[in-house]
């Protein structure tokens, strides 16, 4: 998951990719960082389940479908999903903490932004990697 505002990413397991699961990942998500007003997924499973649309409607979510077949109109997510999933592939081969390679990606500066936990949280976040005091 992704936030449009921040960029900040945000990544749990699922054990499965059955609405109850999705659903249960999402609510523990939301008790971190707040109910979105709005959510955009690819409408595929488990999103078009009626499940999940009970729950949309009683968390007051509006769900926003992507077009199919058009991964440009979800690039930004699509950018950092294929960034992060590289970066734990190869921090997983190398036997790095998939958790720190995960907050290095968090702390991390954009183009001409602050990073995007800093975004988020309003500070700069506690690292392993050096800084400068300021």
């Amino acid at each position: 998951m992704i936030d449009y505002l921040s960029k900040y990413v945000e990544l749990k397991p699922l054990n499965s990719t059955r609405a109850q699961s999705v659903i249960t990942v999402l609510k523990f998500i939301y008790a971190t960082h707040e109910i979105p007003e709005d959510l955009m997924s690819d409408g595929g499973p488990p999103f078009n389940s009626n499940l999940m649309m009970n729950f949309f409607r009683e968390w007051g979510i509006k769900h926003h479908v992507t077009p199919p077949h058009f991964p440009r109109a979800n690039g930004q997510i699509e950018r950092a999903v294929q960034t992060v999933k590289n970066s734990l592939t190869k921090a997983a081969e190398e036997g790095k903490d998939l958790y720190v390679v995960l907050l290095d990606y968090r702390i991390q500066p954009a183009k001409d932004m602050t990073s995007t936990a800093e975004l988020l949280m309003g500070r700069k976040l506690r690292t392993f990697r050096p800084s400068h005091p300021g």
